[in-house]
This record gives structure tokens, sequence and C-alpha cells, in this order.
């Protein structure tokens, strides 16, 4: 090989040469950006599964520190009632040993995670509580009723979801931070509770918001919500009620649209000043906390 010498000025001025060849920092903010614009049509993003309602993988996400979120560490997903004996199988090998499900009650007497039945040695964390569908029926009704109202109802609701489901996202942290990973946690349509959490976690992580909101909004491209709608209605409290609604109606509030979770950091930024000021004040994670999850989530690139 052969070895070039720079005059010592050459060597002296080398430093200085670099720094001036760097790119502006704006240039330097939207790389990881432009990279998660890939990531997010990564084929791995989506589990092929046979009954898996928005069965997603939260890895490939570059950071802003520079990192990248891990692959077949973090799942996001919809109901679990679907899922196949073959399912099961590719769940058990990529390793999944704890389930945060975010439904209520009747939702989950109604659609059982049959996984988890299956395989007792995975941690399935749910909690007791009930949603009122009898509120969100008088709300879509009324003569006003239509797609502007019930898209706006939906930009509500997402001010107060954060808070409203606190103790399961600030349970699913604490499962994060003491590695207890691969992990999985699910709503009913994988896009509102399970949505909501999945980007207070990429948040956290350092993912960019574009990113952030756009992995949000992937849902509307892998899930069509009207049939899954349609075919689970008869044992789906939660769509037996809208099944009877006209769709111009419900679509609104099936879509993902990036205005909703905007409004819920927004309802964070106005309360709490930031998101991650929410996630450590509501959600207990403590520094070091964080520094646990970052460690377990993400890896250099």
């Amino acid at each position: 090989m052969r070895v070039v010498a720079l005059p010592l000025a050459a060597l002296l001025l080398l430093p200085a040469c670099q720094e001036a060849s760097a790119p502006p920092a704006t240039e330097q903010a939207l790389a990881p950006v432009e990279a998660n614009k890939v990531a997010l049509d990564d084929e791995r993003r989506v589990l092929d599964l046979e009954g898996g309602v928005n069965f997603r993988d939260l890895g490939g996400y570059a950071t802003e520190d520079g990192r990248i979120t891990k692959w077949e560490t973090v799942y996001r997903s919809g109901s679990p009632a679907g899922l196949t004996q073959a399912d099961y199988a590719e769940l058990s090998r990529r390793g999944i040993r704890t389930f945060c499900d975010f439904r209520d009650n009747e939702e989950r007497a109604s659609e059982p995670n049959g996984y988890v039945a299956a395989n007792t040695d995975v941690e399935y964390w749910t909690r007791d509580y009930a949603q009122d569908s009898g509120d969100l029926m008088a709300v879509l009704g009324g003569p006003d009723a239509g797609a502007e109202k019930s898209r706006n109802m939906l930009i509500g609701f997402y001010r107060t979801l954060p808070e409203d489901q606190a103790e399961s996202y600030r349970q699913m942290f604490r499962y994060l931070a003491e590695g207890r990973t691969p992990l999985a946690f699910n709503c009913t349509a994988g896009k509102d509770r399970a949505g909501t959490g999945a980007a207070l976690l990429l948040t956290l992580l350092g993912v960019p918001r574009e990113t952030v909101v756009a992995d949000y909004a992937l849902s509307d491209d892998f899930v069509d919500y009207k049939a899954q709608m349609e075919e689970t209605a008869a044992k789906n409290p939660s769509y037996a009620a809208l099944a009877k609604l006209p769709w111009e109606i419900v679509e609104p509030l099936v879509a993902s649209d990036p205005a909703y979770i905007e409004s819920a950091f927004s309802a964070l930024e106005e309360k709490y000043g930031s998101v991650d000021a929410f996630i450590e004040q509501e959600l207990d994670v403590t520094s070091e906390m964080k520094r646990r999850i970052w460690a377990n989530l993400t890896e250099p690139v």
C-alpha cells in the first residue's frame, strides 16, 4: 500500500478542514428522519401472521443520538384473538416473554389472548377497568352526526388518552426497564391505546417526532378496519356498537389520522411542558430507568 506523506502544515490544518467540511446542523438533524423513511417500509415492520391484527415490530428506527431501535425486541398489536397455532409458533420463535394487554375487561373476555393461555411462561399483564360506549354513541348520534363531528371527537379523545391509560403505560415502561423483552403490547384495533403507547416509547428513545407520527399513521396502510369490524362485531363489544352506524360516521374513528396523535402530544406539552416530562412525572420513568430502557431497546447503527 502506498503511503502519502503530508507536510506538517497540512497535518496541523487537517482538523480545521474536517470541521469546515462537516454538513450544516440542519442537515445532520434531518439524517435520522431521512433514514427512517426507508425504515418505515422495511419488510420486517409487519409480522407475517395468519391471524394477527396490526402486529408490528418497532425496530429499525434511527434516533436523534445516532443509534437505532432493535428489531425483534418490542412489538405493538391489535387484538390477539385471531392468532393461530402457526402464529403461536412464530411468536415463540421470536421469544416473546411479556404481553401487556391494554384492553378493558369486556374486550379481553370476548376476545381472549390464546397465545398467553398456551404459553404459561409468558408474563401477561392486564388491568381491571371498563369503558362506557354509551357516551360515545351519544356523541356520534343526533342530526349533526357526520365525519367532521367524528374526527373532532377523536381529536378531543386523544387529548386525554395518555393520562387515561397512564397505568398501562407505566407498567409497560417498568417492564422495559427491567429488560423483560421481547415484549408485545396491544389493544383492540392496535392504533389508539397501543398506538399512543408506541408513540410515547419511540419519543423516549429519541426517535424524531416526524417518524413517531408516521409510525402511528401506518395502521391505515396495514388494516382494513371496515372488514375487521364487520367480521368481529358479533363478539367484539367495541365494534358491535359501531357497526350499527353509517360508515361515513365510523370511518374517522378507525383512522390513524396524524392529527390524533399530534393532539395527544400537544395536550401533554401544554400541561407538562414536554412529552418527556409527562413520561417522567406521570409514568414514573426515572433517569436510571430511561437509561436502562435506552440500553435494552437501542444499539449502535
